[in-house]
């Protein structure tokens, strides 16, 4: 079965909790000279803005892959842990 990003995005829903799961140091961010996690995330819940030097990520739409904790090179994580239960991503592949 081949099946490309788009189309798990239409097969996929989330109950979105307002406590994010992911919550970064922002200090470090902007320490940070890469930034795997912008071109690393598949569900593109990371952005940076040059012009303010910020990171931003944002949950909702976060597949609980583990791509950002696995490149992130600088440890800029204060938090991440998956969703509380019943809460995050529903992966409907039938």
């Amino acid at each position: 079965m081949n099946i490309n990003l788009d189309e798990i995005f239409d097969m996929t829903s989330f109950n979105v909790d307002r406590e994010p799961h992911i919550i970064l140091d922002s200090d470090i961010c902007q320490k940070c000279d890469n930034r795997a996690c912008v071109v690393g995330c598949p569900a593109r819940c990371y952005s940076w803005d040059e012009e303010t030097q910020k990171m931003t990520f944002v949950h909702d739409g976060c597949l609980e892959c583990g791509t950002c904790y696995v490149v992130c090179r600088k440890d800029a994580f204060t938090r991440w842990r998956y969703p509380r239960g019943g809460f995050g991503v529903s992966y409907r592949m039938t």
